[in-house]
C-alpha cells in the first residue's frame, strides 16, 4: 500500500491495489482514493484495463487449460528479471573529468538531507519502478492472450481437418480418373442409354485405342467373363484395341457399393476352356 498524495511524492498505487479494487477487497476509504486516482491517471487506467481484459479472458475459457511449459518459463523469467531490477539500485555515476573525491561532498550533503524527508514518504514507489512493474505486467498479459487465441485457432483447425479429409480424397480420386484413359471410356459407356445386352454403339475409342480400333458395342463371351471371376451381369461392354491387343472392356458393379464400378480389360483371344487374360483392372465412380 502506498502513501496518499503529498508534495514531491509519486502517488501511483501498486498493481496489487488496483487488482484488489476490481475484486472489492480494498477498504472503502482507500478504494475511493484509488478510484479517484485512476480516473485522472492514464497509466494506472491502462493497468486497470489490462487486469480487466486478463480476467475476462480467463473467465471465458471453456475449461482449465495448462499453459505450455516453455511459455510459462519465459513469463517467470521476465517477472524474475523485473523483480531483480527493482531490488538492485545502480551506483552513483562519476561525470567525465570529475574525480570520485569531488563527489564525496555532494554525496554527504545528499545523505544529510535525507533526514528531512517525512516518514510518510518511505513507502512511495518511485515512478521508474512502477513503470517497470506495469510494463512487465502488460508483457505477461500479452503473452497470455496470444497463448489463448492461438490455442483456439489450433483447436478449430484440428476439428476442421477431419471434415476436409473426405473431400480431399474425392478430389484426388477425380484427378486420377481424369488422367486415366480407361476412366474416360467407362464414363462414356455408362452415359449411354441401356439397350439389349450391352449399351449402345460408342464409336472410336481413344482410350482403348489403336488406330485400327472399332469401338463397337458387343456381347461379352463367357471366356471373357470367366477371366473377371465375377458372376454379375455387365453394366456395359465394348470390344476395341487396348495397347495394340484385341480386347474387351467390361464394366461390372462394385460389390457392396452401388456408387462404384469395376472396369476390366480382357484379351479377346480366349476359348471356352481357356479364359482370357486380364490386361487392366481398376475401380471408378459410377
Amino acid at each position: 500500500m502506498t502513501a496518499k498524495k503529498g508534495a514531491g511524492t509519486d502517488p501511483h498505487p501498486e498493481v496489487a491495489e488496483i487488482s484488489d479494487l476490481t475484486e472489492g477487497l480494498l477498504p472503502p476509504d482507500r478504494g475511493t482514493d484509488v478510484r479517484d486516482h485512476i480516473a485522472d491517471c492514464p497509466l494506472c487506467s491502462d493497468v486497470l484495463t489490462s487486469l480487466t481484459e486478463i480476467r475476462g479472458l480467463l473467465g471465458s475459457l471453456p475449461g482449465p487449460q495448462r499453459m505450455p511449459a516453455d511459455v510459462a518459463g519465459r513469463i517467470d523469467a521476465a517477472l524474475a528479471a523485473e523483480a531483480h531490477l527493482d531490488t538492485v539500485l545502480p551506483g552513483p555515476r562519476v561525470p567525465r573529468g570529475t574525480s570520485p573525491e569531488g563527489q564525496s561532498g555532494a554525496s554527504a550533503e545528499r545523505h544529510s538531507g535525507d533526514g528531512d524527508v517525512p516518514r510518510g514518504t518511505s513507502n512511495v514507489t518511485p515512478l521508474h519502478r512502477g513503470r517497470r512493474r506495469r510494463k512487465g505486467l502488460l508483457v505477461a498479459a500479452s503473452v497470455a492472450a496470444v497463448v489463448l487465441v492461438g490455442g483456439g485457432i489450433y483447436e478449430a483447425a484440428s476439428s476442421g481437418g477431419g471434415d476436409n479429409a473426405g473431400s480431399n480424397s474425392l478430389k484426388k480420386a477425380d484427378a486420377g480418373a481424369a488422367a486415366d484413359p480407361v476412366a474416360a471410356q467407362v464414363r462414356q459407356l455408362l452415359a449411354q442409354p441401356p439397350s439389349a445386352g450391352a449399351r449402345g454403339k460408342i464409336g472410336d475409342s481413344p482410350m482403348l485405342s489403336g488406330p485400327d480400333g472399332t469401338g463397337k458395342a458387343a456381347s461379352v463371351p463367357a471366356c471373357v467373363l470367366d477371366a473377371t471371376e465375377r458372376s454379375q451381369a455387365p453394366l456395359a461392354s465394348e470390344r476395341d484395341l487396348f495397347q495394340g491387343t484385341d480386347s474387351y472392356l467390361v464394366v461390372l458393379p462394385h460389390p457392396g457399393d452401388g456408387s462404384l464400378v469395376d472396369a476390366y480389360v480382357v484379351s479377346a483371344s480366349c476359348t471356352d476352356t481357356s479364359p482370357g487374360s486380364v490386361l487392366f483392372q481398376n475401380t471408378y465412380p459410377r
